[in-house]
């Protein structure tokens, strides 16, 4: 019998039932690819990460899984490993800050944790420069794939594909009562995320904190409502600053997950220029939440 610990953090929440939820496998050597994917089944999650020492220069090796594909790159999965590694001491925590290099599949990624009184209670992910789609999408085109009568977008900004790490339709929508609205349609949605990329929608509130409210559907990747995406906030930071609504260097706060009942908080900021973005930033805070073992045949 193989018996692995687990434990289980709130990421994007600053107390416990709040931000996604994330279980995390700090020592998950001997684990094949199918016993991590069924593991992440099991633990039906947005995404389960898993720990394994470092193959290059990072300070150690992350997978990550939802329930039925791995990704080559997470927001909150890369977060809560970060400062797992740090409360576990598999990083030494040094105080305000202790960089941690992640090996993703990706390639290494720094994610900055935040340490108080030795212990980790937030972090920020540094996502490197985005691209942006050169494809026109059209309203008519997105609208329908979330139920939405195309008069619920936005009146002057246009859908786009933006990424830092993971492509995402970035879908600016008419205001926060036509983002409650929102869904996916099951036909629609395949077709449309093999021509463009999922789906990430927000209405700006008219408000400065937070600046935005955003969902997230993945229902293909297992996730039929992700209640905090860091892997889109960084996208939509971008946009927002190609757009002129988030200044360089400024740190905005962004809502999600309200409507799947976790609801979250993250920062974004944007790092260079309006044309020239050199870095996307992410972040937020962590909470423990449970911890637990796993045992295999």
């Amino acid at each position: 019998m193989r018996t692995y610990r687990f434990v289980q953090v709130d990421v994007f929440g600053t107390e416990i039932f709040t931000g996604n939820p994330l279980a995390v496998f700090p020592e998950a050597q001997g684990l094949s690819d199918a016993e991590m994917q069924a593991i992440a089944r099991e633990m039906n999650l947005s995404e389960t990460a898993f720990v394994t020492p470092a193959e290059g220069e990072g300070d150690v090796r992350v997978r990550i899984f939802t329930p039925v594909v791995e990704l080559p790159f997470a927001g909150h999965p890369s977060l809560g490993s970060a400062c797992t590694v740090v409360r576990l001491g598999a990083v030494p925590a040094r105080e305000p800050l202790t960089p941690v290099v992640l090996e993703l599949n990706v390639g290494p990624t720094l994610v900055d944790v935040e340490v108080r009184d030795g212990a980790p209670v937030a972090a920020v992910i540094h996502q490197g420069a985005p691209h942006f789609g050169a494809q026109q999408i059209l309203k008519e085109e997105v609208a329908p794939v979330m139920r939405l009568h195309y008069s619920a977008m936005h009146a002057y900004l246009p859908p786009l594909v933006v990424g830092t790490g993971l492509d995402y339709t970035i879908v600016p929508l008419r205001d926060v009562d036509a983002l409650a609205d929102a869904w996916f349609d099951l036909e629609l949605l395949p077709e449309f995320e093999r021509t463009y990329a999922g789906l990430y929608a927000f209405a700006l509130t008219g408000a400065d904190d937070p600046l935005a409210e955003a969902r997230c559907f993945a229902p293909l990747e297992g996730i039929p409502e992700d209640p905090a995406t860091g892997s889109a906030a960084g996208p939509l930071a971008a946009y927002l600053a190609r757009v002129g609504l988030l200044k360089p260097g400024e740190m905005r706060m962004l809502a999600q997950g309200r409507f799947a009942g976790r609801p979250s908080r993250l920062s974004m900021q944007v790092l260079g220029s309006r044309r020239a973005m050199t870095d996307v930033l992410v972040g937020g805070g962590l909470v423990p939440v449970l911890a637990g073992e796993l045992t295999l045949p």
